[in-house]
């Protein structure tokens, strides 16, 4: 649910400034290509700027992290959830928990994955964020921040 929340917030409060900035969005999501398709439906999120990646391969390229410990029992994903709620009442993730939709990944062992966010200038990397628990996104302005900075 929270992928669900975050591709709403990047289709409403980052493309559009990206796009004036003449700035590519993508955004990669474990699964197949035909689940990239059915989640972009499902949220609302333009289906050109998602990627699928069914054998994990970017992001272990990245070295995201993908356990049980950062999935199930890292702190960081209650705080991040009570700063949502300090926020605006956690409005987008209680949306998502509306709309929610389970996604079975192609490997099990992929529901495990945590995300992050990063910044890229040809390949001179900007910014980066490596989400430490679920839910434990990036700040979305320091990302518009440094991609519209390039």
């Amino acid at each position: 649910m929270f992928c669900q929340e975050l591709a709403k917030q990047l289709a409403r409060d980052v493309l559009p400034d990206l796009s004036k900035a003449n700035v590519k969005l993508v955004a990669v999501g474990i699964g197949t290509g035909e689940r990239a398709k059915e989640f972009a439906a499902h949220v609302g999120f333009p289906e050109e700027f998602l990627y699928a990646d069914p054998e994990n391969a970017c992001y272990s390229a990245l070295g995201l992290k993908k356990n049980i410990k950062d999935t199930f029992f890292n702190i960081n994903t209650p705080y991040s959830i009570l700063a949502r709620g300090q926020k605006d009442g956690a409005k987008d993730l209680v949306e998502a928990v509306q709309r929610w939709k389970p996604w079975i990944p192609p490997k099990l062992d992929q529901g495990f994955q945590q995300g992050g966010a990063f910044v890229f200038d040809g390949t001179q990397e900007l910014f980066q964020h490596y989400d430490p628990s679920t839910g434990a996104h990036a700040d979305l302005n320091a990302v518009l921040s440094a991609a519209i900075a390039t």
